[in-house]
């Protein structure tokens, strides 16, 4: 391989692992795979997409995403897509949506779906990718609600701009990983499922270490301080975690 070659192999990875992912996607479908190269080309695009099987589980995730994806091909009826669309202009807090029909059920789609947005699938290459930029950029980027967000039924925790993978113990910011301990990890995911309550260093030594013993040790300080180090965290301006002061730590607003 020549040095040419090889610059731009590098540029090319340092390309992906500075990607901004700022935005996100919720896509529900009765049988991802049949959306399998959506969810590849939004992915490849920075968009940080999620997918359930079932229409109750994304919306009640919808308050954490920037755009719902609503795969209706399998729906046999057009009142079934009527209902559908109608529990979504209810229940997703005007967050806006994109509906995948099937060629076939545009004549059958009833009065109620002339506001919706649809697109027929399967669609052109990148078809779908332009209009989910389409749509977020008419609607603007949505604020990022403070508190965590520990998805019920999947793997995935969204703090701001951080992404945690508790299958895999993998945290991401922005897009790239983060190198974190297992203590780092597990003090973070501790703080997550507190949602902003404030952890004292007493709960933390027992969630994290085992143990009920603190005396004069400063463990806990030692590692929240390398956690914030590996997040780029200021502590006199915190994005990630807050010091209360003689008590312990919690989420920052």
């Amino acid at each position: 391989m020549s040095a040419e070659e090889i610059t731009s192999e590098e540029e090319q990875v340092e390309g992906r692992m500075a990607c901004p992912i700022t935005q996100r996607v919720i896509l529900i479908s009765p049988f991802p795979r049949d959306v399998h190269e959506l969810v590849r080309d939004l992915s490849e695009e920075c968009f940080d997409v999620l997918v359930f099987h079932h229409w109750e589980q994304g919306l009640r995730n919808s308050l954490h995403a920037d755009l719902l994806i609503f795969d209706v091909t399998s729906c046999r009826e057009g009142e079934e897509i009527e209902t559908l669309a109608s529990l979504t202009e209810q229940e997703t807090g005007g967050i806006p949506s994109l509906l995948l029909v099937h060629e076939k059920m545009l004549s059958s789609l009833g009065q109620g779906l002339t506001n919706q947005e649809l697109l027929v699938w399967p669609a052109r290459p990148k078809e779908a990718v332009y209009h989910v930029q389409r749509i977020i950029r008419a609607h603007g980027t949505l604020p990022r609600p403070v508190a965590s967000q520990l998805l019920p039924g999947t793997s995935p925790a969204i703090f701001k701009d951080l992404w945690v993978d508790r299958k895999k113990m993998s945290v991401y910011r922005s897009g790239a990983r983060i190198e974190l301990t297992k203590t780092e990890y597990e003090l973070l995911v501790k703080l997550l499922e507190q949602e902003g309550a404030v952890l004292t260093r007493e709960e933390l030594l027992a969630e994290v270490w085992g143990t009920s013993f603190l005396g004069g040790s400063n463990v806990v300080d030692v590692h929240i301080k390398s956690l914030r180090k590996k997040l780029g965290d200021n502590a006199a301006r915190p994005m990630y975690i807050t010091t209360v002061r003689g008590v312990g730590y919690r989420l920052a607003d």
